[in-house]
């Protein structure tokens, strides 16, 4: 009888340890969002409203170095040009700056899908911290493209 309450302070004090070495890791999953353009570059142009979307374009973001465990990811972006790809990184003392300098966010359709006058190349983009918002006990970070480039 004496074991039972020891297994079960065994398993209090387990499930402290690991609260407080989840709320130590203040990034949890990585968001990289944004909206494509139909445009060189994928930004919007002079005119924003006028900008058409780069609708159903293949998404991924691939690393280097092991930094997150679903590398790489891929996503489609949406009617609106909107896409959405998800991340877990792995632990690391700096996990932000670890994704930052590994990873990469392509654009695997070619620009000529949406628009024929444009090159018939993909695009790449670095990636750029926004913020980390908690939610419940979970945290989000938010990563955008610094800016797209044509990739051949």
């Amino acid at each position: 009888m004496a074991l039972k309450p020891l297994v079960i302070l065994v398993f209090v004090g387990a499930m402290a340890l690991m609260s407080v070495a989840e709320a130590q890791n203040t990034v949890g999953i990585v968001h990289v969002n944004g909206t494509l353009y139909c445009t060189a570059d994928g930004s919007p142009g002079p005119n924003e409203t006028a900008t058409p979307v780069f609708s159903n374009a293949a998404v991924q973001v691939a690393c280097s170095n092991d930094v997150v465990f679903n590398s790489p990811s891929n996503a489609t972006s949406n009617g609106n040009g909107v896409y959405l790809v998800v991340l877990l990184p792995r632990p690391s003392p700096s996990i932000v700056a670890s994704v930052v300098s590994n990873c990469r966010l392509f654009v695997r359709t070619p620009l000529s899908t949406c628009n024929p006058s444009l090159p018939s190349a993909a695009l790449v983009s670095s990636l750029r911290f926004v913020r980390s918002v908690q939610v419940g006990f979970a945290w989000i970070t938010y990563m955008v493209a610094t800016g797209f480039t044509l990739q051949a």
